[in-house]
């Protein structure tokens, strides 16, 4: 498989492996920091239905690989523990296709719900388009 890391093979050891994933992250965000000062990160949480948003943003940190334990989850997926707490703070995927950082959703965020407008009756909507029924040609029965 190829990783950031080039062409590996993914170790037994889950800690050598968490601390390579978190080495990969810290590398990003310090190119990007050399680049920008102020790094934040904006965190959408989505509803159901999209009626209900919440958004909230965080500094953008690099992570001491020692401050966590890993763990191979059910499904293959490496999961990375806070030792102080045993919080589950990330998830990686072995094929490479996502890693995730949990984050504990803070009380003070921007949230908002949409309602749902009134449905228009139809005919409104066919005269506001002056709909004429010149416009149907039946072509067959």
């Amino acid at each position: 498989m190829a990783y950031s890391f080039g062409e590996m093979d993914i170790p037994k050891d889950p800690n050598e492996v968490g601390k390579k994933i978190l080495s990969i992250w810290n590398e990003r965000v310090k190119s990007v920091r050399a680049k920008f000062a102020h790094l934040r990160t904006v965190v959408l949480l989505k509803g159901v239905g999209l009626r209900e948003v919440s958004v909230f943003e965080m500094d953008t940190c690099l992570y001491d690989p020692n401050d966590y334990d890993w763990q191979w989850n059910e499904k293959n997926n490496l999961e990375g523990l806070e030792k102080a707490s045993c919080f589950h703070k990330f998830t990686w995927q072995p094929s490479g296709s996502q890693f995730t950082i949990i984050e504990k959703i803070p009380q003070k965020r921007l949230s908002i719900r949409i309602k749902p407008p009134e449905a228009i009756d139809e005919d409104v909507i066919l005269e506001a388009v002056r709909f004429n029924d010149s416009w149907i040609t039946i072509v067959s029965i």
